[in-house]
């Protein structure tokens, strides 16, 4: 009988692996469905918290697109008059608006991703004072962005560092008015864009570095495969994921940026670097039109819906 027994419990025992997932399955199922009730009692402080924050003013702003409404006024429901005025009306310069803000995006980002993948690969080496550099290079993120708009306004200013630089050493006839040129206003804003936001770049592609299997290249170097080489097949490879992701959430922000072009230019000269974001809030709140500056907004929803299901479906595939 004792044998019967063990033998059964064998028997039992070699069976389990295949069982047991299976039972994991049904155990898994059963627990969801009697801890939904439990499930949703926690969610629900932060589904409040996300639709009285997020949801309310979202679609509030759908709405009020769709007025005729002034500030300290009742509004008036005028249907798509306000985007058809928005671009339709060339006083209201949303054409240039739009213009300005895929240049201004398409360069900032390309600066920032250009500097960040460099500054990463550079600190993920075995440098001199690697730890020093690391912590100076966070310095512009940490700094807040009017902070960094108006010192950058003082170093770019007629009178300031660089204009003196230039009449010191009289490497030029006349300043360089980085506020009253067009191409030099632009120039200007993705510079100090591109100062402030590369650290957040290359924070993401160094860690994603590091997270490289040291291995791959220790093969790679035994293979005779040099530095440029061990870059392209391995590294860069291996850190895609985090580029794309990177790429899509800079976007997002960079578009939305108000605060620094609002200090450095105010949309000038002559609307050479007024954006959409911008737009919006010189027509809502100088403008007083808080229809039409919702309206404004709200052109660059799809824009926006569009990189959000990127940059999640990426995500998804990543877990």
């Amino acid at each position: 009988m004792a044998r019967l027994a063990t033998v059964g419990t064998v028997t039992t025992a070699a069976r389990m692996p295949n069982l047991g997932i299976v039972g994991w399955r049904m155990a898994t199922r059963r627990l969801l469905g009697r801890d939904a009730a439990l499930g949703w009692t926690l969610l629900l402080p932060a589904l409040v918290i996300l639709g009285t924050l997020l949801a309310y003013p979202f679609f509030d702003s759908v709405i009020l697109s769709f007025q005729d409404r002034f500030i300290g006024k009742t509004g008036t429901w005028i249907g798509l008059k306000n985007y058809a005025d928005l671009i339709g009306n060339p006083n209201l310069h949303f054409w240039e608006a739009t213009r300005n803000t895929i240049v201004f995006v398409g360069a900032a980002i390309a600066g920032k991703f250009a500097i960040g993948l460099t500054m990463a690969a550079v600190l993920n080496q075995e440098v001199p004072g690697r730890n020093v550099l690391r912590g100076l290079m966070f310095l512009p993120w940490a700094l807040p962005a009017v902070v960094s708009a108006y010192a950058w306004r003082f170093i770019l200013d007629d009178t300031g560092p660089i204009n003196g630089f230039i009449a010191a050493f009289q490497l030029r006839d006349d300043y360089l008015l980085f506020f009253n040129d067009p191409k030099l206003a632009m120039f200007a804003l993705v510079t100090v864009v591109v100062w402030s936001g590369t650290p957040f770049w290359t924070m993401n592609f160094l860690a994603a570095m590091q997270a490289v299997s040291q291995e791959l290249y220790e093969a790679a170097e035994i293979d005779g495969a040099g530095t440029f080489a061990r870059f392209r097949y391995i590294t860069f490879p291996s850190i895609q994921p985090v580029l794309l992701v990177t790429t899509m959430l800079s976007t997002i922000w960079t578009s939305a940026n108000l605060t620094q072009i609002f200090v450095l230019t105010g949309g000038g000269p002559n609307y050479a670097t007024i954006t959409v974001p911008l737009l919006s809030y010189l027509v809502a709140i100088p403008g007083k039109q808080l229809g039409a500056g919702a309206a404004a907004s709200m052109l660059m929803v799809p824009a926006y819906l569009v990189l959000v299901v990127l940059l999640s479906r990426r995500m998804l595939d990543q877990e």
